[in-house]
């Protein structure tokens, strides 16, 4: 491996590969997943600016920019943020699916390749879509749209892939565990903290597209990677345990991109507004959770006396999971367009751009996930190592606190000429990410802890779905900003003053996360006890 020039490792007596006390192993998926990070996060930064943006032209051009610089669909906010919250939930809702694929047939190994290769052809296409080819034809959103898919799709056989592969890397109790996902944790924020200053500064200074299509070279980059070092670093690893059945994974590339052109056909016929009208309806949510609910049980039932206690913890921890992304995933949508239109972004001459905001949550992150990471370690060899809720449940309360600085932004923003100052924002992301140390590199620790071997990949994608119902939620409830302050829809608290009736301002709005996050927070706490002895001894 020295040889090559990648990395210098060690061996330690048993043969393995170690690089900093870890598989070396672990940093090629973690330099894959950096680039995979990059995609995602990159459209996350970007996608509602760009659909937000006027067919006229930007709101606030940088300066010297032409007259009609960097236009964009012009969609409303509603809209908007409900299309940003489908895209971002399906990327997590996909990975059950991809899960269950990798486990029954094709192995993890193989849905890395098939993920990767398709979001970098979603990024391809977001790009040609800007071309003046097709920017002004009336394709150009529906090829938008079929380059969205794919990314979803690819993501879907990606993601749980990906992590599940960490976690082999590490027998059963083996304490470098905890310290490996920070680590790993850390590849995820390096890729969303380097997309801001590529994907967003294209976006904003150059072309949405530019941005968009930008995305395609890192996920290539990374697959080239990781083809190049698997044979030294990751033998083994990930492997299908049946070579015919593993044989259909070619054909989960056209597949895929089948997909996406219906789905692209779809929206081009309008149908896209319907399902999303369909799903929204409070019978069908009803119905949904309902057997969400049955299937839980049933999953349940079906396993050994001895895992039934630590699946069940799983399916609980999920939906507080939820909860704290719902507040946290505002970064993308509410929290963004506040960012871009009520905060004073000026330094001198200079106009910070909105997406540059989006890389103070992976620079703290890599600062201070090796120092969590540590003291997870620290305190397991001491038998002191918080149970699991009692980690989410701090996540949630940090993540509510969060919320009192974007309070207090909204108030001193009270017109165009006295916009919110930029430390509340940085105050904000800064509360957010330590909730977000704290409970995210935990939970997909956990999974892989006390799940069933067997099931390990579904249950990951199962951890996902909470991400689904958490980004599908955040943008729904970002999507109602513009009725609450229109005062067609009421919160019961009016800090900028007024009687009941009066129309809620953006402080109410940000309020209402503190409310229900620091709620869910003190409900996990109480349930604590309880919650870790369902474990079943396997939080350790």
């Amino acid at each position: 491996m020295s040889q090559a020039g990648f990395m210098s490792t060690a061996t330690n007596p048993s043969g393995e590969r170690t690089l900093l006390g870890h598989p070396a192993g672990l940093f090629l998926l973690f330099f894959v997943e950096m680039w995979e990070r990059f995609s995602y996060y990159g459209m996350r930064g970007i996608l509602v600016l760009y659909l937000t943006s006027p067919t006229g032209g930007m709101r606030n051009p940088p300066k010297g920019a032409p007259e009609g610089f960097n236009p964009g669909p012009g969609w409303d906010d509603t809209v908007s943020n409900t299309a940003y919250g489908w895209y971002t939930g399906l990327a997590y809702l996909t990975p059950i699916l991809g899960g269950m694929i990798a486990d029954k047939f094709i192995g993890t190994h193989r849905s890395m390749i098939v993920g990767g290769l398709l979001i970098a052809l979603g990024h391809l296409a977001l790009g040609v879509s800007g071309m003046d080819a097709v920017a002004h034809s009336a394709y150009a959103m529906s090829v938008f749209v079929f380059g969205l898919a794919l990314v979803v799709i690819g993501t879907g056989h990606f993601k749980p892939s990906v992590s599940v592969m960490v976690g082999q890397l590490y027998k059963h109790g083996d304490p470098r565990r905890e310290t490996a996902f920070g680590i790993f944790y850390m590849g995820i924020n390096l890729g969303s903290a380097l997309q801001v200053y590529i994907v967003g500064t294209l976006g904003e200074r150059m072309g949405w597209h530019w941005g968009f299509g930008a995305a395609a070279v890192g996920m290539m980059l990374g697959l080239a990677l990781y083809m190049l070092y698997r044979p030294m670093l990751l033998a083994g690893i990930g492997l299908a345990s049946d070579a015919h059945l593993a044989s259909i994974a070619p054909k989960l590339l056209p597949a895929g991109i089948g997909l996406a052109g219906l789905t692209a056909a779809a929206f081009h016929m309008g149908w896209l507004g319907a399902v999303d009208e369909f799903f929204s309806n409070i019978y069908v949510v009803s119905m949904l959770l309902t057997a969400a609910l049955i299937w839980a049980v049933w999953f349940t039932i079906r396993q050994r006396p001895e895992d039934r206690g630590p699946v069940v913890s799983i399916f609980v921890f999920m939906l507080f999971n939820a909860v704290f992304w719902l507040s946290f995933e505002q970064a993308g949508s509410s929290l963004n367009i506040f960012t871009d239109r009520n905060t004073d972004r000026m330094l001198g001459e200079f106009l910070v751009p909105t997406t540059w905001f989006q890389s103070i949550n992976p620079w703290l992150i890599i600062a201070f996930a090796p120092l969590t990471g540590v003291m997870w370690t620290w305190l397991s060899r001491r038998n002191r190592n918080p149970g699991q809720p009692y980690k989410i449940g701090f996540g949630l309360v940090m993540v509510g606190l969060g919320y009192l600085f974007m309070v207090a932004a909204a108030l001193q923003n009270t017109d165009d000429a006295h916009k919110a100052h930029m430390i509340f924002i940085f105050g904000t992301y800064f509360v957010h990410t330590m909730g977000e140390i704290i409970l995210s590199p935990t939970g997909l620790s956990f999974v892989t802890k006390a799940a069933p071997k067997e099931s390990t990949s579904l249950l990951m994608g199962v951890w996902f779905l909470s991400s689904f119902i958490a980004n599908l939620g955040a943008g729904k409830v970002a999507a109602a900003v513009e009725p609450i302050l229109k005062g067609e829809k009421h919160l019961p608290w009016h800090f900028a003053g007024g009687g009941p009736d009066a129309p809620n301002t953006y402080a109410d709005f940000f309020f209402l996360f503190t409310v229900t996050s620091c709620g869910a927070g003190l409900i996990i706490f109480a349930l604590g006890p309880w919650l870790v002895r369902l474990t079943g001894g396997r939080d350790k």
